[in-house]
């Protein structure tokens, strides 16, 4: 799966450092143990990043009180599960999911998580009894929550965040690991609905925006019409 996670959608590599250390260089498994959240890093590396990029995590309570602001107000719980989404410059996406505390670290219970995610998958938990209808609504939340970073291993740990936080409920729900061809799908999604942009230019990082074969904008994916499209549409007044 960690092939799949790395991958960038728009570019056909992988996801790339984009921070002072590695600039352009791609992330590659062997990378991923260097990796290290926010909370891990040292307090000079974490001034400078958000000197560098603003880089400032939120708390859960913070989240939370958010959340609750945007949080969707369905009276029909399909719909609500499908309602779609998107953190923008999303860090490790404690928005989408809320599996520690960003700040300090601290694991938090499955119950006390107030990620937008989180609320979904807990909706399809109460509302689904057949272990069928559990993943299809499940895999369709996952679809339904967008982020996208700058610094790609913020990204990577965004993607797996929300990956592991499907794992837990599954887990929670079945008492047992998921299959390897749900957690395929689940990690495939992952890959398109969180990317890597320049939110100034809706393009990847260190790309030009225009060159001569016209606009290079990040790709993402529409899972209720099976088309990808152009982020910068969304920006022009498209809907989808």
């Amino acid at each position: 799966m960690l092939e799949i996670l790395l991958k960038d959608r728009t570019t056909g590599g992988n996801i790339i450092w984009a921070n002072a250390e590695h600039g352009r260089q791609e992330i590659t498994a062997d990378d991923v143990k260097l990796i290290r959240p926010r909370w891990q890093k040292l307090r000079e590396q974490q001034r400078q990043r958000t000197k560098d990029r603003a880089e400032i995590f939120t708390p859960p309570e913070v989240c939370k009180l958010q959340n609750e602001l945007i949080d969707a107000d369905e009276h029909d719980w399909q719909a609500y599960v499908g309602a779609r989404f998107l953190e923008i410059t999303c860090g490790e996406a404690p928005y989408l999911v809320n599996r520690y505390n960003a700040v300090t670290g601290e694991p938090i219970p499955i119950k006390e998580r107030v990620g937008l995610l989180d609320r979904k998958l807990r909706v399809v938990d109460k509302e689904t009894s057949a272990p069928k209808d559990w993943i299809d609504y499940a895999v369709r939340a996952v679809q339904s929550v967008y982020g996208y970073e700058f610094q790609g291993d913020n990204l990577f740990l965004a993607r797996r965040n929300v990956f592991e936080t499907f794992k837990d409920y599954y887990r929670q729900r079945f008492t047992r690991e998921p299959p390897e061809d749900i957690l395929r799908e689940v990690a495939e999604v992952i890959s398109w609905n969180l990317f890597q942009m320049d939110g100034l230019k809706c393009s990847p990082p260190f790309t030009e925006e225009v060159n001569l074969f016209g606009g290079v904008y990040c790709q993402i994916k529409d899972w209720f019409t099976g088309k990808t499209f152009e982020f910068i549409e969304l920006t022009r007044g498209g809907r989808r």
